[in-house]
């Protein structure tokens, strides 16, 4: 049995993936302030916590300064 012929059952297209339709200018603005509000809030409680919980949760106090101190457009870092 060839090669060919034992992949001639598979069909050719089953890796084929239909791209979805890219999303309007207005949706991607909706979608940037909604994570950029998201960041915001999750910062801000964040820098609220105390230490005791944030031991608790396993992220080190040193970790949540430094990201609660990052501007609302950069991305999450690495808590622990």
């Amino acid at each position: 049995m060839s090669f060919q012929s034992r992949n001639s059952a598979i069909p050719q297209n089953l890796y084929a993936t239909v791209a979805a339709p890219r999303p309007s200018l207005r949706g991607r603005a909706v979608l940037a302030v909604t994570v950029w509000r998201e960041r915001v809030e999750l910062r801000r409680r964040l820098a609220e916590m105390d230490e005791r919980s944030l031991r608790e949760l396993g992220i080190s106090p040193a970790a949540a300064a430094y990201e609660s101190g990052k501007p609302f457009w950069r991305r999450l870092g690495c808590l622990r």
